[in-house]
């Protein structure tokens, strides 16, 4: 699990951006909402609060971001969600 390899799997995912977290930190939004940063840490947002994500295979992070980002994106409008489809990653 690395910082790379966190932002090769949220970059790939419709509509999502990097921003600027505090100090070193990767923050990955939909529609400007949070579900990733990588920092020293992992962490993916988890029914609305801060998990941190212990060591994965490559396979198991994967689907824990893709929840936070199914999560994230069911929480949409859903004319804001119909707008996602048409952008990429």
């Amino acid at each position: 699990m690395s910082r790379e390899t966190v932002n090769l799997i949220c970059a790939e995912l419709p509509g999502t951006e990097k921003v600027a977290g505090p100090g070193a930190e990767d923050v990955w939004t939909l529609a400007h909402e949070p579900f990733a940063r990588v920092g020293e840490t992992i962490e993916v947002l988890d029914h609305g609060s801060w998990s941190t994500v212990t060591p994965l295979s490559d396979h198991d992070l994967r689907e824990r971001i893709v929840a936070a980002y199914e999560d994230v994106r069911r929480s949409l409008p859903g004319d804001v969600q119909v707008t996602l489809d048409r952008t990429s990653g």
